[in-house]
């Protein structure tokens, strides 16, 4: 069985996927004490370091998995490239990815597996994005980029983000073919179709606009629900919610499935709102459209962030209810099951920064493939393969 090591690892999603795809994770590190508290909570038997990982050196993990690493995976923060906060060229954590390149130097892993936000692909004209490039040739590496999309892997949602693979071998590096598509597609490409916000959650227990409830509504009818609950643990977690402020509650209710509040009527708008209508022109604005935003059951969400909880920051309504997404339902749309057991604190940082273990599957199974030699040359062929675990 194939060796990792996971840097950075956080609360587990990319260890998560590599675990389905047959690897064994041999070492991990974060120094994030409550995404520490989870990852190990899940994954008792692997060695984990919290040491900051400027402190830490390849011998150690190597030593930790057990003398040999195949492949280094893992996420250096990348806070100052995100869409979804304040872009800061200088954050000194857009530099964590030195620190990795350092212990793959080190390590001598075959393969290598980096993910990070897609706004580093065109920061700064590319700059950031080059830098990694030539940072794995000076250490005898091969390295290609690319943006992949969670939703055409099985994870319910449209997240995107950007991976680099690097190899030290003369395989060819190749990435992953979509399981998935848009249902208009399905039928032309023989692939499924993408997996919407209901089938992924419409199984769990209705709360209300508030509440909490450690029951499902009925028997798992769809694959997702399946693999979500497969294994799961008789009481369901962290299927809560907390009542939304007045003011929030008077845009909700308005707004109906896949629209926010851009599809108020101007009466309905809360004064505040009201001058963000339109621009000079005349002409709507085009901005704050997944302000109060309600998710559709017939499509996948949008990206799950650490602001899931809040419904004025972004498309974090649920369906039918008027609260926001509950704790399970967000890991749910990550592709999360339901035995993930999460330490019940921040918990919003760590399902919102995690990635998404049916897409660390996807990779994890395609790095297999060049790690064992196989053809990966799919251009003209649709994978029917089965997208759950």
């Amino acid at each position: 069985m194939p060796v990792v090591v996971d840097l950075f690892c956080g609360a587990g999603g990319l260890s998560y996927g590599f675990d389905l795809a047959g690897f064994k994770v041999g070492a991990a590190i974060d120094a994030d004490p409550i995404a520490a508290a989870t990852y190990q909570r899940q994954n008792p038997d692997v060695p984990f370091f919290t040491d900051d990982v400027r402190a830490i050196k390849g011998k150690t993990l190597v030593a930790a998995a057990g003398g040999h690493v195949d492949v280094v995976i893992g996420g250096p923060s990348c806070q100052g490239f995100s869409t979804h906060g304040k872009r800061d060229a200088n954050d000194p954590r857009n530099y964590l990815f030195k620190e990795f390149v350092r212990l793959v130097r080190e390590i001598q892993p075959s393969w290598v597996l980096m993910e990070n936000v897609k706004g580093l692909l065109t920061y700064d004209k590319g700059r950031y994005r080059d830098e990694i490039h030539a940072s794995f040739k000076r250490i005898g590496y091969r390295v290609e980029s690319r943006v992949l999309k969670a939703v055409d892997f099985g994870v319910p949602q449209f997240r995107e983000r950007l991976f680099f693979i690097a190899t030290r071998t003369d395989q060819a590096i190749s990435f992953p073919f979509p399981t998935h598509c848009s249902p208009e597609l399905a039928h032309f490409t023989g692939l499924k179709p993408y997996v919407t916000v209901e089938e992924a959650i419409g199984d769990l227990e209705p709360i209300g606009d508030v509440g909490e409830s450690s029951g499902y509504r009925e028997a798992p009818l769809t694959p997702f629900q399946r693999y979500a609950r497969r294994h799961a643990p008789k009481e369901l977690t962290l299927h809560r919610a907390r009542p939304v402020s007045r003011l929030a509650l008077s845009i909700i209710k308005h707004v109906p499935q896949g629209s926010g509040i851009r599809a108020l009527p101007f009466h309905r708008l809360p004064e505040r709102f009201r001058k963000m209508r339109t621009i000079s022109t005349g002409a709507l604005r085009r901005d704050c459209t997944t302000l109060y935003y309600r998710l559709s059951w017939d499509k996948p969400s949008y990206t799950i962030t650490c602001y899931f909880t809040n419904v004025s920051s972004g498309p974090f309504v649920h369906p039918t209810q008027n609260r926001s997404l509950t704790p399970r339902e967000a890991a749910r749309l990550q592709s999360f099951p339901d035995r993930y057991r999460f330490f019940d604190k921040n918990i919003q940082r760590q399902i919102g920064n995690a990635v998404p273990p049916l897409l660390a599957k996807a990779v994890a199974e395609e790095i297999l493939s060049m790690l064992e030699g196989r053809s990966n040359d799919r251009e003209v062929q649709f994978s029917l393969t089965p997208t759950f675990a």
